[in-house]
């Protein structure tokens, strides 16, 4: 219940354009290595492997600690509740020309290319989906990820897996 109202209230701050971001210097993979550490109990509880691959030498950030963890767990959440147990999941950082992409690769069901243009949509869910949640993680993850000057995107082939990717600005 608490995540929930953590959720409405984000998406009322994102309408009213007041979603407060303080970004400052981070090192990268300091950042995701914390995030995703609170993260693996649900992974091996589902009996799913997370393989963090962070490219060497990649310049600090412009990130807001909290909100980029946020963002992290509602892209890994959703790869945990999408794929099959034994599988995998990557999340990948590496430099791009946006500054540093953070990629969080499964190999779950995917999502049909008619759904690609409605996933961060307020309350979208796959139909899919056993409608855990309310819809609002993708939308709020946007959110997030634009405030911080960056974009995010997701790619899918049905049957083979779903990649959400976004990007942050160097420091």
């Amino acid at each position: 219940m608490d995540a929930l109202i953590r959720d409405l209230l984000d998406l009322s701050r994102l309408d009213a354009g007041r979603l407060s971001v303080a970004p400052t210097p981070e090192d990268p993979s300091t950042l995701l290595t914390e995030s995703l550490q609170t993260l693996k109990p649900l992974v091996s509880e589902k009996g799913i492997t997370l393989d963090i691959q962070i490219e060497s030498g990649l310049p600090k950030v412009m990130a807001d600690r909290e909100r980029i963890q946020q963002t992290l767990s509602n892209l890994v959440g959703n790869a945990i509740k999408f794929s099959p147990k034994g599988s995998n999941i990557a999340v990948i950082a590496r430099k791009d020309a946006e500054g540093v992409q953070i990629s969080v690769m499964d190999r779950g069901t995917g999502i049909a290319p008619d759904q690609l243009p409605l996933v961060f949509d307020r309350y979208w869910q796959s139909s899919r989906t056993d409608r855990q949640g309310a819809g609002l993680g993708l939308a709020i993850a946007k959110g997030i990820v634009e405030a911080h000057g960056g974009r995010i995107w997701i790619t899918s082939v049905p049957g083979e897996g779903t990649t959400a990717s976004f990007t942050l600005p160097t420091a």
